[in-house]
């Protein structure tokens, strides 16, 4: 028999100290990828200067690595919905058991 209340997302309390240390690591990571994006596009339009070069070289990223981050940007758009897709389908299978 099916539950009528079946909620398949754990919920529990966490910090305030915690999410506010997730929240700034989650934002510094996203700023980052922001960064080396804006990078690789502005070298792929042509737009060199001292300070792009200067970044390329601190994070020491090859000119055309464009493709590279276009394959892995795609690899993750089809991993994540069919993970995400799987775990539902896996949770829901425990509550009919």
């Amino acid at each position: 028999m099916k539950n009528p209340n079946f909620d398949p997302i754990v919920r529990h309390q966490t910090s305030r100290g915690s999410r506010v240390l997730r929240a700034v690591i989650l934002i510094a990571l996203w700023l980052f990828i922001a960064l080396v994006v804006f990078a690789n596009i502005s070298f792929s339009l042509g737009w060199y200067s001292d300070g792009l070069v200067s970044l390329y070289l601190l994070l020491n990223l090859q000119p055309h690595a464009n493709n590279a981050i276009l394959i892995l940007i795609g690899v993750l758009l089809l991993i994540v919905p069919a993970y995400g897709c799987f775990r539902w389908v896996h949770l829901t299978k425990e509550d009919r058991a």
